[in-house]
C-alpha cells in the first residue's frame, strides 16, 4: 500500500469573479522509503499540489479530488486533525528558510517548541533533541546555535534547522518544495546531500517539488512531470531521462543539458 496516494486532484483559485484552473485531475502515489518527484517550469502547478495535501492552500483556493495518508482521508480531515498532521506525520521544508523562521525567537525556542508539540518530549528533554538534530543535519556548535537567531545564520545553515525543525517529529512524509532555490550553488549541493542521506538512514518517504532534473536524477526513484497544471507524464527516473515522452519533459532536459554545459550545479 502507498503512503500517500493522491487521485483526481483540482485546485481552483477564485478571484473577482474569475476561475484559475491550477491543477487538473492529478493523481499519483508515494511508496514508503520512495522518493517522488514533482517537477515542471514555474507555474505548472507543482508547488499548488503540494500546499493542497494538507489544506495550507489561501481562502481563495477550492480543493477536490482525493488525497490519502495511509488510510487516513486529508481532505475530509478536521482543522484540529490536520493540525496534528503538518509537521507531524507531514512535514514540510520551503524554498526560502528566512520566510518560515520567525525572526524574533532563537533557533532553540522554535525548534524545541516543534518538538514539544509533536512529541511527548519536554523541557530540559526536548532542549537534549534539539541538540541532537542541530548536530544530525550537520551544524557545527548545536548547542550555541541554539542561541541564535535566524539573522545570525547563513542560508544553508537555515535550511538546515528548517530540516531538523521538519524531521524532529519522525514524520511518515516530507514535503520539500524547491529546497535549495533560494541557496547558491555550492550550498545547494550540501543541502541535497544532507537530505538524501537523511531519506535513506531514516526510510524517509519524500515528495520532492522541483524544476531542475539534474536535481531529480540525484535525488529520485520516481517521477512525475507537470505541466500548465496536469501531469502529462511518470516514470522511473531513468525511464524519464532516457525515453522522454511529453515535449515539456524534452524541454527540461534540453534545460538540463544546457545547466550542464555551463558548469552549474557542480
Amino acid at each position: 500500500m502507498a503512503l500517500l496516494t493522491v487521485e483526481h486532484l483540482n485546485v481552483m483559485y477564485h478571484h473577482r469573479g474569475e476561475v484559475v484552473r491550477a491543477v487538473e485531475d492529478v493523481s499519483f502515489a508515494v511508496e514508503a522509503g520512495e522518493v517522488f518527484a514533482l517537477v515542471g517550469e514555474s507555474g505548472s502547478g507543482k508547488s499548488s499540489v503540494a500546499l493542497a495535501l494538507t489544506k495550507l492552500l489561501p481562502a481563495s483556493a477550492s480543493v477536490s479530488g482525493c488525497v490519502r495518508l495511509g488510510q487516513q482521508s486529508l481532505l475530509e480531515s478536521s482543522e484540529d486533525d490536520l493540525r496534528a498532521i503538518r509537521g507531524g506525520k507531514i512535514a514540510y521544508v520551503f524554498q526560502d528558510p528566512s520566510t518560515s523562521l520567525n525572526p524574533v525567537l532563537t533557533i532553540g525556542a522554535q525548534l524545541c517548541e516543534a518538538i514539544e508539540l509533536h512529541t511527548e518530549f519536554r523541557g530540559d528533554e526536548a532542549r537534549r533533541r534539539a541538540v541532537e538534530w542541530l548536530r544530525d543535519v550537520g551544524l557545527a556548535m548545536p548547542q550555541r546555535q541554539l542561541e541564535a537567531y535566524p539573522h545570525q545564520l547563513s542560508g544553508g545553515m537555515q535550511q538546515r534547522v528548517m530540516l531538523a525543525m521538519a524531521l524532529a517529529a519522525s514524520p511518515s512524509l516530507l514535503v520539500a518544495d524547491e529546497p535549495t532555490t533560494a541557496l547558491d550553488v555550492t550550498i545547494q549541493v550540501q543541502i541535497l546531500r544532507l537530505v538524501r542521506d537523511l531519506q535513506r538512514r531514516l526510510n524517509l518517504s519524500v515528495l520532492l517539488i522541483c524544476h531542475d532534473l539534474t536535481v531529480v536524477e540525484r535525488m529520485a526513484h520516481r517521477v512525475g512531470v507537470m505541466s500548465e497544471g496536469r501531469l502529462v507524464e511518470c516514470g522511473t527516473v531513468e525511464q524519464i531521462l532516457r525515453h522522454p515522452a511529453h515535449p515539456s519533459t524534452q524541454q527540461l532536459l534540453r534545460y538540463r543539458c544546457a545547466i550542464s554545459l555551463q558548469g552549474g550545479h557542480g
